[in-house]
């Protein structure tokens, strides 16, 4: 059985992620690509841009699970281990506040919407496998500071990639929104 608090961590990040399929859905196929103007990402690169960062997060878990695995007695986690608390991130879902993308994980602009989707599917595999192969060690003492946010545990890196989808669900629909229009 899966560690309660793990399992409410990829609870939270499946359903910001069905979140953000519904708001790619919403935008039709044919404009998935274009960019709403020069200085703004088209959903193709949003979706890009989320699996960068995903597929970074994802080698990080798999470092950090595996300098676990190696201790002859690696920590685990207690048995009653409060969730991580979600409202750390919630200055990530103001879009009023612009946050510009680190370069390692700025969409290149070169995959096509179905692509960067396909991309998307293969980083959460690739998370939730590591997640999985040290389910019950303590990832709560894992720490490695994020750009951002400072200091944070492997729950909370996990967490932070639904609530960063959930920021790029109001880009998409604003997106959808400009492009409508235009």
């Amino acid at each position: 059985m899966m560690h309660p608090r793990l399992a409410a961590v990829i609870d939270f990040v499946d359903r910001a992620r069905t979140e953000l399929l519904v708001a790619v859905d919403a935008v039709p196929e044919p404009l998935r690509e274009a960019r709403p103007s020069e200085n703004e990402w088209s959903v193709a690169e949003i979706v890009e841009h989320l699996a960068r960062v995903e597929k970074g997060i994802a080698k990080l878990v798999a470092l950090k699970v595996g300098e676990l695995q190696a201790m002859p007695e690696p920590p685990r986690e207690a048995t009653d281990a409060a969730p991580s608390a979600g409202d750390r991130f919630a200055t990530i879902l103001n879009r009023a506040t612009r946050l510009e993308a680190p370069e390692r994980v700025a969409p290149k602009g070169e995959m096509s919407a179905e692509a960067a989707l396909s991309e998307l599917k293969a980083t959460r595999g690739m998370l939730l496998d590591q997640l999985h192969a040290g389910d019950g060690l303590a990832y709560s003492a894992v720490i490695h500071p994020h750009p951002i946010f400072g200091p944070i545990d492997l729950y909370e890196w996990v967490h932070f990639v639904g609530a960063h989808e959930l920021r790029h669900v109001e880009q998409i629909r604003d997106v959808a929104r400009q492009l409508s229009v235009n």
